[in-house]
């Protein structure tokens, strides 16, 4: 049984992969199916380069959703349109977050860059600013949604869920005093791995 839905959502997302997203609507649908694989599966976070493809697209048409009026102005050098993300199920439910770290000189600066925190649909929960990478996962969580640890101002940051979002600023926040090597590592900086929108 767990074969067969399997080779159906795989039967689905080749014939999907094959047709333009026309929409961010569309695009979360076929995500969301994605993120139905039986849990073990996405444990091991083995997607198909077919839907990390038709995740980046999500990724792509949410950041120029959110910018597109800078981008019509000119705005945005090459430099700022080249990201980098990663996945992570930071709540528990299954679902794969996503982190997107952006770059260049219009979202980084002396104090750090701009990284948002999207649902697996692309919806924005949190857009925190004057951030260095990488982002830390930590073990512990709050409000059912496991704490990062950012570092912004040169100081490892402890940044909780508060119910609805994270806090976007976090170089007010209270230095980390936990051990990073027990946690784990996103947006591990990396030439090779950013991606332009």
């Amino acid at each position: 049984m767990k074969n067969s839905t399997i080779n159906l959502i795989f039967i689905f997302l080749l014939f999907w992969g094959c047709k333009p997203a026309e929409s961010l609507e569309e695009l979360a649908t076929e995500i969301e199916i994605i993120s139905e694989e039986p849990d073990s599966i996405q444990a091991a976070n083995s997607f198909t380069q077919d839907d990390q493809e038709n995740i980046q697209r999500l990724i792509r048409l949410t950041l120029t959703d959110l910018f597109e009026e800078d981008l019509e102005k000119g705005f945005l050098d090459s430099a700022s349109r080249r990201f980098l993300y990663d996945q992570v199920d930071l709540n528990g439910d299954g679902n794969l977050e996503i982190l997107v770290g952006l770059t260049g000189s219009y979202f980084c600066g002396s104090g750090g860059c701009t990284i948002y925190l999207l649902s697996n649909k692309g919806d924005v929960i949190t857009r925190f600013t004057v951030v260095d990478y990488p982002v830390h996962v930590d073990n512990e969580s709050t409000n059912g949604w496991k704490n990062l640890v950012l570092n912004s101002g040169r100081k490892d940051r402890l940044v909780k869920y508060d119910g609805q979002k994270y806090p976007s600023n976090p170089s007010v926040l209270d230095e980390f005093s936990g051990d990073l090597s027990n946690t784990q590592s996103l947006l591990v900086w990396n030439e090779e791995k950013l991606l332009t929108f």
